[in-house]
């Protein structure tokens, strides 16, 4: 009988087959292979390639021999309860790939389809979503891809990631606070912060939804929180937009606009984040 092959790479990696947690034990290069394979999983890898990942500046010799040993660790680890779970690992010449077949459950691929395409380019067209697609995909990402893990290839992955989930945030935050669900709002936003703590627009978002449910003290306390992680993460100063939304509320003025369900999502500006992140580092 094949064993479900569950493989986890947000957070500490792990992979199971049925109930039973394999390559724990393994040597690096054998964990390193299979994440590689997981994130590739898409067409085989060349053999060079995985080679070179794991043995950096060997000789040739050595890297094909490490390869060798990885590429067994694997087999001999999956295939312990069943030797059909093996076949996952396809070999074929001088090409490797990971097999995804019905058995095999990745929370990458898993969060990837939850999360859906990227939102459109403007965000007044956000389209209606399944929400518990979206909250699905929150839930999937238990931390960061890899986490522990500084290869190259790693943090471009996790970075690429990272985007995503954050974008995931945003569309829930943006239902939530259309629907006026200030609990669910909120904590969206906070799971955001806890990523990107000086995400402008996500403090922006709570300053609002604090307002909408008449804490007008909770709404300027996240104003003041907003300035202090602008200054110490990103060395610069709040937006006039921010701004003029902590004036509207000291002053107790109602929203200028209502926003819509599904209403437009904020986004930081890549060019001021860059701005700040350089005047800190002077």
């Amino acid at each position: 009988m094949k064993s479900r092959i569950t493989i986890r790479l947000f957070g500490r990696v792990s992979v199971r087959c049925g109930k039973d947690d394999v390559l724990y034990r393994s040597a690096t290069n054998a964990k390193e292979i299979l994440a590689y394979l997981a994130l590739n999983r898409r067409a085989p890898v060349p053999r060079e390639t995985l080679a070179q990942l794991i043995t950096r500046e060997t000789s040739v010799d050595r890297s094909k021999k490490a390869l060798r040993q990885a590429l067994w660790q694997i087999r001999a680890d999956l295939s312990r309860r069943n030797p059909e779970d093996a076949r996952v690992l396809s070999v074929d010449g001088g090409w490797v790939e990971l097999v995804m077949d019905d058995r095999v459950w990745l929370d990458v691929a898993e969060f990837e389809k939850a999360a859906g395409p990227p939102a459109p380019t403007d965000e007044r067209a956000f389209p209606p979503r399944d929400v518990r697609q979206l909250v699905q995909a929150a839930e999937l990402y238990r931390g960061e891809l890899l986490q522990g893990w500084y290869q190259d290839w790693c943090l471009e992955e996790r970075e690429r990631l990272r985007r995503i989930y954050l974008e995931v945030l945003d569309k829930l935050f943006a239902h939530f606070e259309g629907e006026h669900n200030v609990d669910a709002g909120v904590a969206y936003a906070q799971l955001t912060l806890r990523t990107d703590p000086a995400r402008e627009c996500t403090h922006r978002g709570l300053m609002r939804l604090y307002r909408l449910s008449g804490d007008r003290a909770s709404a300027l306390r996240q104003y003041e929180r907003c300035v202090e992680l602008l200054q110490s993460e990103l060395g610069v100063g709040p937006e006039e937009e921010t701004r003029a939304l902590e004036r509207e509320i000291r002053a107790g003025r109602p929203p200028l606009r209502r926003h819509a369900r599904g209403g437009p999502v904020e986004k930081e500006s890549r060019a001021r984040r860059t701005m700040g992140r350089k005047s800190r580092g002077s």
